[in-house]
């Protein structure tokens, strides 16, 4: 089979990352698994893959991503499932950031780019556009001369 041909075959896992959504859930004790967590998000949606890695967040609480099919309603879907209580932990839910639309991006007020602020000498090294250097710079430079 030609790369060619190879580009356009796509396999059931492609097929259903197309029509998923994905929930980032977190909050939810240290003895739950996989199949504790599909068997509590089965109840609001039909749930396709569910996963824990074993690194925790920056906050240090587990986490996991959901994949739900045939989500008409995103929004309900997550406030849905920020009702669940497992034990004393009260699940939290989102949408995952990959999925979520792009902010819209301003240009900057004064019309200047940080690009333009810079100084290109003919070394190719850029130089600070202000009058003050850095004494490690300086410093660093006497000693190489």
């Amino acid at each position: 089979m030609s790369d060619r041909q190879r580009r356009f075959f796509n396999s059931n896992e492609d097929h259903t990352q197309k029509i998923s959504q994905s929930i980032f859930v977190t909050n939810f004790p240290d003895s739950v698994n996989s199949h504790d967590l599909w068997r509590e998000c089965n109840v609001y949606g039909t749930v396709v893959d569910v996963f824990i890695p074993f690194k925790k967040s920056k906050v240090g609480k587990r986490f996991a991503f959901v994949r739900f099919i045939k989500v008409f309603n995103l929004d309900r879907l997550v406030k849905n499932l920020c009702t669940i209580w497992i034990g004393r932990h009260h699940l939290y839910a989102n949408q995952v950031r990959f999925d979520r639309p792009q902010k819209p991006t301003f240009p900057p007020l004064n019309g200047t780019t940080k690009v333009a602020d810079k100084i290109h000498t003919s070394s190719g090294f850029r130089q600070p556009s202000g009058s003050a250097g850095s004494y490690a710079t300086a410093h660093w430079l006497i000693r190489v001369l």
